[in-house]
């Protein structure tokens, strides 16, 4: 346990201070990227995080908030329903966290490359594009040729085609 002194400068630290607990650590795809040697930075709203652990974990969302004061991120899509039943989002510790893409900021065009600010969901664009593109037959859930649907036609519908009439009735 630390002692009291310690514990104290926690608690009662400026915020220009306490933002440097709020660094979240940095994909390897990121660190890759960077100019200096660095292992995590601040966390700025508008970045994509993965969720590490706790609620969300494996989620891959933007930040909405960060609290300096409380030293929580709050990321899109990771609710809980609070007393009343209202969905809110769920505060996360930034150690929690793993820094996937960045928004560009003054002083993250000096410690990171160019090409690092390039958007990573640009391949799922183009996988959605092609998707689109598919004609009907060919995507999943439709009827792919005229002998599926005739075979489907003479099964007739689950329980109701295999039943008897009650004779007795």
């Amino acid at each position: 346990m630390k002692s009291d002194t310690e514990r104290k400068k926690f608690y009662t630290e400026a915020l220009h201070k306490r933002k440097g607990r709020l660094h979240v650590h940095l994909s390897k795809d990121l660190r890759a990227k960077l100019k200096v040697k660095k292992r995590a930075v601040l966390v700025h709203k508008g970045d994509t995080v993965k969720v590490m652990r706790g609620p969300g974990k494996g989620k891959e969302a933007k930040v909405s908030d960060v609290n300096t004061l409380r030293l929580k991120v709050f990321v899109e899509g990771v609710m809980v329903k609070n007393a009343r039943g209202r969905e809110v989002a769920q505060a996360i510790e930034p150690s929690n966290l793993l820094l996937v893409s960045l928004e560009p900021t003054k002083e993250r065009k000096e410690i990171f490359s160019e090409e690092a600010f390039r958007k990573a969901d640009a391949p799922k664009k183009e996988a959605q594009k092609a998707e689109a593109a598919k004609p009907e037959s060919a995507k999943p859930g439709t009827v792919k040729s005229a002998e599926h649907a005739a075979e489907h036609a003479t099964k007739g519908s689950g329980l109701h085609a295999q039943t008897k009439p009650n004779a007795q009735r």
